[in-house]
């Protein structure tokens, strides 16, 4: 059959396909639907979607210059979507979010009807039962930003051209234009794609039509044309370097193994069904004509290019960021399903869709993880602490986060909310911190953390509110709660590696000059550094086996400083190898003179890719100037990791804390 007469086959139905395909699609729906929107009351935003509402400002000309072209790196489209949407139907996380889900739901019916239109009921069957339960889809259906909308406006496309290619319909040929503007206004990845996929039209029409449809490509570009300065203003930033690794080489079989939820067992089905298809190929079922082809690059082309950007220009590429092609890439190496018979297909759809949806609730843990918002937490958390358990007068809270988020938390969160008072730590220095924990009387401390905290913010806070009685390790973030006084129930979620004061010391390699003087009586003894850059340091050494991913270490040294002396540390060396991968310090400048106070360093090694060798801790005092200094005691630690703080892309090695 020729390719044109292939994707015409069912006609103009707009639900295509034989009654058992039919009714089968409609199951996949309904499943997808469920995992979409299961308990969607109580889906949190996440802090990509806060950072969104945060910057949708009372007029859309102030949303658009404030809210994209001075923050964002995205084009407006979906900004200015949901600067509409929440002026008619409000900011509750169900308003929201709905019009993302419908989306996304739209999004598998088209991509339906594409695959049945260039490759067979099996294929297209079984790639919307892998679509339907992977995380990938479903946590991007969830999230409303432009994931879910960029899906559906290249799917919108990609079945448009479909059935223009088939029927030769104008509308069909001006929805190919509206789907290609709205995939460019959409996200910079779906404005590529799009532009790939038009070309792709513009090769395979028939040679009278290439005149109508160089006439909609003209439309499509002059509609983008007033997005140009913006384009051209956020490709002049180059890329996320600023928090984003370049991919390694590693890159794709971690995101393989992430798309199989880390399952062996998913892994093995999708496999094996994957070979049957490629083995089907060669004997002859394939895709209908140029889709053997074009199928591959749509699929291929973005990741490769934005993988390409990465390496050799600035990082950009992320996971979401391969959500648009990804269907076309499963659809290409499944087209060879179509020399299954009907009961086979059958088999092999429930057998994907029981499999990873399995895997989605069982070693994803996704609705107990992705439900739980480190904003929410701390804002809810806090105020339970304050309003019912200790008093305003007897707690502190503290958020080491980005303050927008946190205060839409407030505002949108219990009843009592808008009177919590919180101090926000996230531009503070040491000093400050120190201030503002000193000038407390409180009798418990509660520290919200999210991702580019201060890492020795924890530490700091404990050194004076010595007792852990709460730690919620939550996606991205985490809550703790600390006591001044011994509480019944304590948490402990660090170990000391080494400790030394004038009275001894215990674990590592210490270096204490033996000439160094120590004054005061048993049990106030201090060194006494006055005249010396150095005199009291320590090492150790651990196998990189028995550190976990993410684990905080800690440097804690109390000393006394006399007036004048302000350039002295506490210094914090990580080394692998033969080499120094971090170099922090806890300064004394700024500290209250003549008092007991606390220098904290802390640093992690997540930004060392694996593997990792050796790992040798180096600890000191740096008393740059020489000046009078007296130590009390030096501690070293160990912390232990959040271990879902990079879930939504990381394996599930052992659940969080919840206490």
């Amino acid at each position: 059959m020729e390719w044109r007469s292939h994707i015409a086959r069912y006609g103009q139905r707009w639900w295509p396909g034989e009654p058992w395909v039919r009714w089968t699609l409609l199951l996949l729906l309904t499943l997808s639907g469920v995992l979409r929107s299961w308990d969607m009351f109580d889906i949190p935003f996440t802090h990509d979607e806060l950072s969104a509402l945060v910057r949708v400002y009372p007029t859309l000309s102030e949303t658009i210059q404030r809210g994209v072209i001075e923050l964002d790196t995205h084009p407006p489209g979906v900004q200015v979507f949901e600067w509409a949407w929440t002026k008619l139907f409000g900011m509750s996380a169900f308003a929201v979010k709905m019009p993302f889900l419908i989306m996304s739901m739209v999004a598998l019916f088209l991509l339906f009807r594409f695959a049945l239109a260039w490759t067979s009921a099996p294929t297209a069957i079984v790639t919307i039962a892998l679509l339907s339960c992977i995380q990938f889809t479903v946590m991007y259906a969830q999230i409303a930003r432009p994931y879910a909308f960029g899906l559906f406006t290249t799917a919108l496309l990609a079945d448009q051209l479909t059935r223009f290619l088939a029927f030769h319909r104008r509308v069909n040929l001006v929805m190919v234009g509206v789907a290609a503007v709205l995939s460019a206004y959409s996200h910079h990845f779906t404005l590529l794609l799009a532009g790939i996929m038009v070309l792709t039209g513009l090769l395979i029409v028939r040679p009278d039509q290439r005149r109508t449809y160089l006439v909609m490509c003209f439309s499509t570009v002059v509609a983008y044309v007033p997005n140009l300065p913006i384009f051209l203003k956020q490709l002049s930033l180059g890329g996320l370097s600023g928090w984003l690794r370049p991919p390694g080489p590693t890159w794709l079989f971690e995101f393989g193994a992430w798309l199989l939820h880390f399952s062996p067992l998913f892994a093995l089905v999708v496999l094996a069904l994957a070979v049957v298809a490629l083995r089907s190929r060669y004997k002859g079922t394939r895709a209908a004509g140029p889709a053997r082809s074009f199928l591959l690059i749509w699929g291929l082309a973005p990741i490769v290019i934005g993988l390409a950007y990465s390496v050799w220009r600035a990082p950009v590429i992320q996971y979401s960021m391969a959500l648009f092609s990804f269907p076309y890439l499963v659809i290409a190496f499944l087209a060879g399903l179509g020399s299954l018979g009907r009961l086979h297909a059958l088999c092999a759809t429930a057998l994907i869709a029981l499999v990873g949806t399995g895997t989605l609730i069982r070693d994803r843990h996704h609705y107990e993880l992705f439900y739980t918002s480190k904003y929410d937490l701390a804002v809810e958390r806090g105020g339970e602490l304050m309003f019912s358990e200790f008093g305003p007068a007897r707690t502190l809270l503290l958020m080491d986060m980005p303050d927008p988020q946190v205060r839409f938390a407030v505002e949108h969160g219990p009843q009592w909310s808008n009177a919590l008072k919180y101090v926000n730590i996230r531009e503070m220095d040491a000093s400050a911190v120190d201030s503002v924990i000193r000038s407390s009387s409180a009798a418990v401390v509660l520290l919200g953390i999210s991702n580019g905290n201060r890492s020795a913010n924890v530490a700091q806070v404990q050194a004076y509110f010595p007792f852990l009685i709460e730690r919620h390790d939550v996606v991205e973030g985490q809550v703790f709660v600390f006591a001044r006084k011994q509480a019944e129930r304590t948490v402990s979620d660090r170990n000391m590696l080494a400790h030394a004061s004038p009275e001894g010391h215990v674990g590592g390699a210490w270096d204490i000059h033996v000439d160094l003087p120590v004054l005061g009586e048993t049990g106030k003894r201090e060194w006494d550094l006055n005249g010396r850059e150095y005199g009291v340091a320590c090492e150790v050494t651990l196998d990189h086996g028995s550190v976990e991913d993410g684990a905080l270490f800690e440097v804690v040294a109390e000393v006394l400083a006399p007036t004048g002396t302000t350039d002295a540390a506490v210094v914090l060396e990580l080394h692998t190898g033969d080499s120094l991968v971090t170099y922090t310090t806890g300064e004394i400048s700024g500290l209250p003179s003549d008092k007991v106070v606390q220098l904290v360093a802390a640093g992690t090694l997540d930004h060392v890719p694996h593997p990792r060798s050796t790992v040798r801790i180096k600890a000191y005092i740096h008393d740059r100037l020489k000046g009078a200094l007296r130590v009390r005691n030096m501690k070293v630690y160990q912390r232990e990791a959040n271990p879902v703080r990079y879930w939504p892309i990381t394996k599930v090695e052992r659940m969080p804390r919840t206490r």
